[in-house]
């Protein structure tokens, strides 16, 4: 049994256990009852998309796209053994290294944690970006707050792909919703050790002014 059909059989079954048609929980989720239609028979769905109807439907939106397999993963993940816990620990530490090394090129990091829906960036992309206090704390949506507003749906059409699982790596540049100035950034979806997605990793840096003519023209 595929991914798609799992999620639509496991969906098709919270539809007829809560007695709702595909009109009102579209109406919940703010789409058309014919696309919930289209996932209840395994069509993709979009991250926001996801998250806004396992909510309506009161489940955990892990479970409703990847299954029980995905929630006793997730659950590993959180709490796992000493030695585990020393490994996400180096880990950690040789990933600050490397976020300290690019602050010092004017080089930011944000990291999506696709599970929790948490995101964190390091000091140098909170100045790139105008975050007026550290430590951000937020999203994706969090996120795009920063980028200027005619600029936001063309950025999402480029993050949207990533974040469901489609497409592996992006690279776009925006102007900035804060102050003067335009951002490139790049980054790669990974996956866990069967192949779910799970945390994107991106990389900003100030777009030269001279490349302001083609950022426009994107």
């Amino acid at each position: 049994m595929s991914e798609h059909e799992s999620f639509a059989l496991r969906l098709s079954k919270l539809i007829e256990e809560k007695r709702i048609s595909h009109a009102e929980l579209g109406r919940e989720v703010g789409v058309s009852g014919q696309a919930v239609g289209k996932w209840a028979k395994g069509g993709n769905i979009e991250y926001d998309n996801l998250q806004a109807l396992a909510k309506c439907l009161g489940v955990n939106w892990i479970w409703l796209r990847y299954g029980d397999d995905a929630m006793n993963a997730f659950t590993e993940r959180r709490v796992g053994s000493r030695a585990r816990r020393e490994v996400i620990r180096e880990i950690a530490n040789s990933e600050e290294r490397q976020r300290l090394a690019l602050d010092m090129i004017g080089v930011g990091v944000w990291d999506l944690d696709l599970i929790s829906d948490q995101l964190v960036m390091s000091a140098m992309a909170e100045r790139l970006l105008g975050v007026s206090e550290p430590g951000f704390e937020g999203n994706k949506d969090g996120l795009m707050e920063y980028v200027h507003a005619e600029d936001r749906a063309r950025v999402n059409a480029v993050l949207e792909p990533v974040l469901d699982g489609r497409v592996e790596t992006f690279s776009v540049a925006y102007r900035l919703a804060f102050g003067e100035g335009r951002l490139q950034q790049r980054g790669r979806l990974l996956r866990d050790d069967v192949g779910r997605p799970v945390r994107v990793l991106a990389v900003l840096s100030r777009v030269a002014e001279d490349a302001a003519s083609v950022i426009t023209a994107l």
